[in-house]
């Protein structure tokens, strides 16, 4: 899948029909699949079947057995349950399929050159944004209108932003869920279908503090060429058959005269964002429609100059959610990382969007490291060690504490609160970050040289975010009274630098999680 899943459950089909229920960890980069008898399984590229596998004897592969879940016991091949490759070999796999599936995205390259932003020590809140609905016309005249007409946005993450949404059945897979239901899930104020809170327009709203309006032009229903099987193809690149569907669309609808001169492009012409959203199901990883993110090769020129190369395709199955739609438009729209680690830790977990926060009809709120690193942030009031003050957190309001040791190294602190877009949270209270922007949140060894760009401090001490089979947040895991109420060099865990040497941070009083939190500054 496109944003990391720890646990989930999948439908495989076999060649012959028949549907094999498996358990799945990792992301579109690097996954790892189990029956559900917890054993281990792998596709036989010749067959391809899905078989218990065992692993190479150096330790780098998963190698299919030739047994078959249901015709074959595990135990009369001699295998353990949950067999894994090393952490190095999964390390090396993910940066392979990265370069395979993209190379640099226009939205990573959009990243690395925005100017540094909203770590200052305090910032005034936006003026005020009209909450409006969008209903985009999506019938253009004959000709269509150029796309020149589009105005660059500044590179930042605030403003009025338009991406587009390309609808996509097939002749084996018909539509089930109608164009006015979608356009309402992108861009509708309020939208509750399927269990939704708000729409996407909605999400991106709130977690911006109103600093960015997000709608996007649905497209009718584009029948494609081929049943669905076509576009399944895993060789030699299983993206490839993905960027032909997407092509076959665009070339459609700019051929009937679809108006995408609203669409809103960066400041080399490049489209910001691009939705794929196809009926049906997913069916097996490695596959041409196994939802994804990635960029068109070569890019596809609209009328007017405009350029289409990021892109993210999923499925809508029988319902739509907002998390993965989401997720992948932090990428497209924000230029945010990735903050989990598909080599089965799991980053910042429940915590952020970008973790595995990023799922279901309620994902989480995006964490205050990204926020600020967008500019959405309401306030940001540094910490002096030694300075006996009491502060007040409030919740939800896009507030942040933070205490540096350089650019790239600071502690920032937010207070969380188990209610609205951060219901799925595992508890409340303060949610306290170490950043190192030179990190990478592969990198879940705890070590000087090797730790997460943001890692979550948690206050219960066990480093589950960190551990392969740990969970994805728990209720211990901020800080508040009760269960942790002080962060300093002598607490465990504490506020040491990733070197090992003393920060200064020394936070005590802690309060009691809720809307309002307080903590002093030893």
């Amino acid at each position: 899948m496109s944003h990391p899943f720890f646990g989930k459950e999948f439908n495989f089909t076999q060649p012959d029909g028949t549907d094999l229920r498996v358990r799945g960890w990792g992301d579109q980069y690097y996954a790892v699949f189990e029956a559900l008898n917890g054993y281990t399984v792998e596709q036989n590229a010749a067959t391809g079947f899905y078989e218990y596998a065992d692993l190479s004897k150096d330790g780098l592969k998963l190698l299919p057995t030739g047994g078959r879940p249901r015709v074959v016991k595990p135990s009369e091949l001699g295998l353990s349950p949950r067999i894994r490759i090393s952490r190095e070999a999964a390390r090396v796999q993910v940066q392979d399929n990265r370069n395979l599936s993209m190379g640099h995205s226009r939205w990573e390259e959009r990243g690395k050159e925005l100017e540094p932003m909203a770590l200052a020590p305090a910032m005034l809140p936006p003026a005020a944004i009209a909450h409006a609905a969008f209903s985009p016309n999506v019938f253009a005249p004959a000709e269509a209108r150029s796309v020149s007409a589009a105005t660059p946005v500044s590179l930042g993450h605030s403003g009025h932003f338009v991406g587009l949404c390309l609808l996509i059945e097939f002749p084996d897979r018909p539509a089930t869920i109608s164009r006015q239901e979608v356009d309402d899930f992108c861009n509708k104020p309020g939208y509750n279908g399927f269990g939704n809170n708000g729409s996407v327009y909605d999400y991106f709203y709130d977690v911006s503090g109103g600093r960015i309006k997000y709608n996007n032009i649905v497209t009718p229903y584009y029948m494609a060429k081929n049943p669905s099987s076509h576009y399944m193809d895993v060789q030699p690149d299983s993206t490839m058959t993905s960027r032909q569907l997407i092509a076959e669309a665009l070339e459609h609808f700019v051929a009937t005269g679809l108006d995408l001169s609203r669409l809103t492009v960066d400041n080399q012409s490049y489209v910001y964002a691009v939705n794929a959203f196809y009926s049906g199901f997913a069916r097996n990883n490695k596959s041409g429609l196994w939802p994804h993110h990635s960029g068109m090769n070569p890019v596809f020129w609209l009328p007017g100059g405009a350029r289409v190369k990021d892109y993210q395709i999923s499925n809508m199955g029988t319902s739509l959610e907002l998390g993965t739609f989401c997720h992948e438009n932090g990428h497209m729209l924000c230029s945010f990382n990735d903050l989990y680690d598909p080599n089965e830790s799991n980053g910042v977990g429940r915590f952020c969007l970008m973790g595995a926060g990023g799922h279901g009809h309620n994902p989480s709120h995006v964490c205050a490291y990204l926020k600020a690193k967008a500019g959405w942030v309401t306030s940001m009031t540094p910490i002096f060690s030694g300075s006996g003050m009491t502060l007040t957190a409030h919740a939800g309001r896009n507030e942040f504490f933070i205490y540096r040791r350089n650019d790239s190294e600071y502690f920032i602190i937010e207070n969380r609160l188990r209610q609205g877009r951060d219901l799925n949270l595992p508890g409340s209270g303060l949610a306290i970050w170490h950043v190192d922007e030179r990190g990478n949140n592969q990198n879940s060894e705890r070590l000087p040289g090797l730790h997460y760009e943001c890692t979550l401090i948690q206050a219960d001490g066990r480093h589950d975010l960190e551990n392969r089979f740990g969970n994805d947040g728990d209720m211990t895991d901020l800080f508040r009274s009760g269960v942790n109420n002080s962060f300093g060099p002598a607490t465990t865990p504490g506020s040491h630098w990733w070197d090992g040497s003393p920060s200064g941070l020394d936070i005590r009083n802690i309060s009691t999680a809720g809307t309002v939190m307080t903590f002093t500054v030893g």
